[in-house]
């Protein structure tokens, strides 16, 4: 690979089951470089079929980070996303490596390139950290500590305040100000690229997908997961699929229903992908449907993104 001074990290977006990880692949293959997913369901193991990860087999040629790497009844949310990227494109940069970002997660993306939302919930070993900590130090003190993250909410806070110079210090941490936060990437230093098809097409991609995951091992990560006995408001059960495998092994779903709403869902989240791209960043869009096969349009896709 040549090695430049400063490249701006590609970002590759879409829908669900537009080709994104293909691309990808085929394109880390070209520039020898590292894929970093940008998936809400990805990161978890043992769930390869229902949230497509990418196959073992492109795995073990191209290194694939935050993909089947963590535990399923721990959490994941986009500031612990960014956090995690940040990490691992400050370390692989640092060695001359280079990546390719992919996924379809607006928030996640948002979160590592523009910061972590507004008012995001502490996470609650920061919300513990900081309480023991101001105990520790006491009234004045915290004041002090506060002052030095945050001095225009130290400044409107009584002394004696300690619930809420608590929640101001936690508002710091969590926004990526402190040492358990990320400094956001920032616009100026990606660029984004969007993979669509014509929606007839995209819906006959989809159909053959969700039938595949079906005969494929879904009922399987659906059985594996129920036996973890995950909370029911834990992320996961928002991976579309699992809920429905599961309800048709209880016997409340019969199989065409199961997967015409596993289908049904998955083309409602694809449109909301697209409605989020489209407005949340500047995209520049490439129809896979105007290319032969996808090793010409990986070539011109290739082109495009040298070209900036």
């Amino acid at each position: 690979m040549n090695k430049k001074t400063h490249l701006k990290l590609q970002i590759l977006v879409g829908p669900t089951g537009v080709g994104k990880s293909e691309v990808a692949f085929l394109l880390a293959q070209k520039w020898e470089a590292e894929i970093l997913s940008a998936d809400a369901f990805q990161v978890y193991k043992g769930l390869e079929v229902g949230t497509a990860q990418p196959s073992r087999k492109w795995q073990k040629e191209i290194p694939h980070h935050l993909v089947g790497t963590r535990d399923p009844r721990k959490d994941w949310n986009a500031v612990e996303f960014a956090r995690e990227a940040s990490r691992i494109l400050q370390e692989g940069q640092s060695q001359g490596k280079r990546f390719i970002l992919v996924g379809g997660s607006g928030f996640y993306l948002r979160a590592l390139v523009e910061g972590p939302p507004q008012g995001q919930a502490p996470r609650p070993e920061i919300r513990v950290w900081v309480l023991e900590k101001v105990r520790e130090l006491g009234n004045v003190k915290a004041q002090a500590w506060l002052k030095e993250r945050d001095p225009a909410a130290a400044q409107r806070l009584h002394p004696n305040d300690l619930h809420r110079i608590c929640r101001a210090l936690e508002k710091t941490y969590e926004n990526g100000t402190g040492e358990a936060g990320y400094r956001p990437l920032g616009d100026s230093e990606v660029s984004f690229w969007g993979l669509e098809r014509s929606r007839d097409r995209l819906d006959l991609v989809l159909k053959a997908r969700v039938e595949s995951m079906w005969k494929n091992g879904l009922l399987n990560e659906a059985r594996r997961l129920s036996h973890l006995e995950l909370p029911p408001d834990h992320p996961i059960w928002g991976a579309i699929g699992y809920a429905e495998a599961l309800a048709f092994q209880n016997g409340d779903l019969l199989e065409r229903e199961a997967l015409e709403r596993i289908f049904r869902r998955t083309r409602q989240y694809a449109k909301r992908q697209w409605t989020w791209f489209k407005h949340q960043h500047k995209v520049r869009w490439i129809n896979l449907d105007d290319y032969e096969n996808m090793g010409k349009a990986v070539n011109e896709i290739d082109k495009m993104m040298t070209a900036g």
